[in-house]
């Protein structure tokens, strides 16, 4: 009689702790919600995210708010969203460097245990671009005028130990060679330096480069792919450019961008905004936005993203073993 007592007692606990969970979940959201983007203005991070939610009331109920907040390679926006209430109305836009690389490296921003991943949107392979009026005008170009002019080559990345940056740093070690390395706040900010003349070099995703393809205002050198992509079927990768360590590059050379909850957010709550999520990348006038920006959809839900970030953030703490040695 005193075991079912006790069993009893136990169920009600649960049960109080849970319901109240399941109706929040069930109310949610009933406000708009908001999105903390890592980075600046006009780079993949930003205009993915805002073609995406441009349909967020049709699926999610309530409009999404998009809040850019760059600095720090992304740690400050990482910080402020992890604080946040897990209460679904803050979001973080995670990526590559706020979330994986840098926690892994340099053990600042925020690692996945900080958050209840939600989904992965999509992913891009890196280009790797250059000013019209540099000289050179193919990446082998390039590599031989950085080994007659050594130092003297001004490369801007998307933040410290973002996948280009990692990329660099790997070259300048495999072929000996010297090169000036200019962390921005973002793709976007990368791009308005390399137009406005300021670096001689910088990576590009499709998203971001598309608007500029054809126009004479900067050229495509390399493509960390195995394949040549298809808008780009004059760019050769860098497997045929025979660029040291290129399986490793290409593997590091793409960016992703996801949405993460703070942790202890409820998986209700996680489930409702992943599938939202999923509805808003199916839809027809986001699908054919995304098609203009030169880009895709490469959707999963939590579980699965849950394990492609924690693959990832444990080839970064590799990384990190390989350079401070």
């Amino acid at each position: 009689m005193q075991f079912f007592k006790k069993m009893s007692l136990t169920i009600l606990w649960v049960l109080t702790l849970l319901i109240p969970q399941v109706i929040l979940a069930q109310e949610y959201p009933t406000k708009p919600v908001t999105v903390i983007i890592p980075f600046g203005p006009g780079g993949g991070h930003d205009l993915l995210f805002r073609a995406v939610t441009s349909v967020a009331t049709d699926y999610l109920g309530q409009p999404i708010i998009i809040k850019l907040m760059p600095g720090g390679g992304g740690a400050i926006a990482a910080d402020f969203a992890a604080k946040a209430a897990p209460d679904g109305y803050t979001l973080f836009a995670g990526g590559n460097i706020p979330s994986v690389s840098l926690p892994a490296i340099e053990g600042r921003s925020k690692g996945p245990e900080y958050w209840e991943p939600v989904c992965r949107i999509n992913y891009n392979q890196t280009i790797i671009v250059s000013r019209p009026d540099a000289p050179f005008k193919t990446w082998k170009q390039m590599m031989e005028w950085v080994k007659a002019n050594p130092g003297k080559l001004v490369v801007g990345t998307p933040g410290p130990w973002s996948p280009p940056d990692v990329i660099w740093k790997n070259l300048m070690k495999e072929m000996a060679v010297s090169v000036k390395l200019v962390p921005f706040d973002g793709g976007g900010p990368v791009i308005v330096a390399l137009l406005g003349g300021h670096i001689d070099v910088g990576s590009a995703l499709p998203i971001i480069y598309s608007p500029y393809k054809n126009t004479g205002k900067m050229n495509a050198l390399l493509t960390l792919e195995d394949k040549r992509l298809p808008d780009l079927p004059n760019t050769p990768t860098s497997l045929e450019e025979g660029v040291p360590g290129a399986a490793t590059l290409n593997m590091l050379g793409y960016s992703w961008r996801g949405v993460m909850a703070p942790k202890g957010t409820s998986r209700a709550i996680v489930d409702k905004v992943a599938t939202a999520f999923k509805k808003m990348t199916e839809d027809q006038s986001v699908k054919a936005m995304i098609k203009q920006y030169g880009d895709e959809i490469h959707y999963l839900g939590p579980d699965e993203f849950a394990k492609v970030l924690m693959s990832e953030f444990d080839v970064y703490k590799e990384i990190a073993k390989a350079y401070k040695k």
